[in-house]
């Protein structure tokens, strides 16, 4: 029978090793621990990144209603002037979609608009001026009109894409009763075309068509 002290004299070194070998494996586990916490951290950045762009992609896209409302005002003020049949390059109008590229609406496709004369508002979001200003959200918007027409001049001339209309007034005589006036005349499409510049690089279009 092996005494006490015998005893551990033989299991001593056994022990050691076992202990060793779950200090090894502690490690190992606390360093997959820490590499699995490190990506759940850069995962959940990501997603509050993408979750950021998109929410400020989103407020762009709400702040080009600027542009289309003052591109609408523009078109309204110039309409009861007569003044729609030529080309503005410094209030981003053209009579005639001569200019227009055929590609999609993008960055390639407003360089095309830019290079013609575009209007870029100012922080206010009135009034064109050489740089867009930024708003009080960080949005830059900057729009061009088109006249559907082939070329500019008279809208009657001009192979414009239209839509019929009238406009009639009446009155009473009492003696000769009631008399109506009317008379045809074409509504001329516009095509608005509006890009936006926020926060973090994004940048979004609206495009919009009225007739007058």
């Amino acid at each position: 029978m092996l005494s006490p002290r015998t005893f551990l004299r033989q299991h001593a070194p056994l022990a050691r090793r076992q202990g060793g070998v779950v200090m090894l494996v502690a490690l190992i586990v606390l360093v997959v621990m820490t590499l699995a916490g490190i990506a759940l951290m850069r995962s959940m950045d990501t997603s509050t990144m993408i979750a950021g762009n998109m929410a400020f992609k989103q407020a762009a896209t709400h702040a080009a209603d600027t542009g289309v409302e003052s591109a609408i005002a523009w078109l309204e003020e110039n309409n009861a002037i007569n003044n729609l049949d030529v080309t503005i390059k410094n209030r981003g109008y053209s009579a005639s979609t001569g200019n227009n590229a055929d590609y999609p609406l993008g960055e390639v496709f407003w360089k095309k608009l830019e290079a013609a004369g575009v209007c870029h508002l100012n922080q206010f979001g009135q009034g064109c001026v050489t740089d867009p200003e930024a708003n009080a959200n960080g949005n830059k918007i900057s729009f061009m009109i088109q006249r559907l027409c082939q070329t500019p001049g008279d809208r009657n001339g001009a192979r414009c894409a239209a839509v019929a209309g009238t406009v009639s007034s009446g009155g009473n005589d009492e003696g000769a009763g009631t008399q109506g006036l009317e008379g045809g005349f074409a509504l001329v499409y516009y095509r608005v075309t509006v890009r936006v510049e926020g926060p973090r690089n994004s940048v979004s279009y609206v495009q919009s068509i009225v007739y007058l």
